[in-house]
């Protein structure tokens, strides 16, 4: 992997950190992830449903899949170091199929957390309610999903959105349509 392409993603992977650090202490940790499955819940006003449950527990997933990958000083927290060597070796991994198709399971569970009527797409508002729990704008969101739309049906498919996000954690291409998935490219902004 070029030096360039390189700084591309490590520079998506520092963005997806800050969208993982909830709480803005600057790790990764359990609470992170509960917060963030609250605020999807909250912005659905779906606290107590089956769906809310659901989105919970993915995200308790995901949480617990990568401290056991990423965690290896064992502090129950993720640093921002952690993260990316391990994001940057996962990139080069994704290209194994079983690694992809476990990956692709989880994704599809994130697809569903973000389709709250249960239709088989999102919709724009769907995705800008799903997407302001990681801190994002509303009309960041709106540009990216114009752009992730391909079909420009007004919604995203389970393929488009399978896509989007594999290509945003494997892309060393900053003009990826995926690229900006949690912001345009740059500092990452703090919460």
């Amino acid at each position: 992997m070029a030096k360039m392409s390189e700084g591309t993603l490590r520079e998506k992977m520092a963005r997806l950190f800050g969208a993982y650090d909830a709480d803005g202490n600057g790790y990764i940790e359990r609470r992170d992830f509960e917060i963030i499955a609250e605020r999807i819940n909250a912005n659905f006003s779906d606290t107590g449903s089956r769906r809310a449950v659901a989105v919970a527990a993915v995200f308790q997933e995901m949480w617990d899949g990568m401290a056991s990958r990423m965690d290896v000083d064992g502090d129950q927290r993720i640093s921002l170091d952690e993260f990316i060597t391990d994001k940057l070796k996962t990139a080069l991994a994704d290209a194994d199929a079983a690694h992809t198709r476990q990956r692709a399971d989880r994704r599809r569970r994130l697809f569903d957390a973000m389709d709250r009527d249960g239709d088989g797409k999102v919709s724009l508002d769907e995705y800008q309610g799903f997407f302001r729990a990681f801190g994002v704008p509303a009309p960041q969101a709106e540009k990216t999903f114009a752009r992730l739309d391909v079909d420009k049906d007004g919604f995203l498919t389970i393929d488009e959105m399978i896509e989007t996000t594999l290509e945003y954690s494997t892309s060393t291409d900053p003009q990826a349509s995926s690229s900006d998935l949690l912001g345009p490219l740059g500092p990452a902004p703090r919460s």
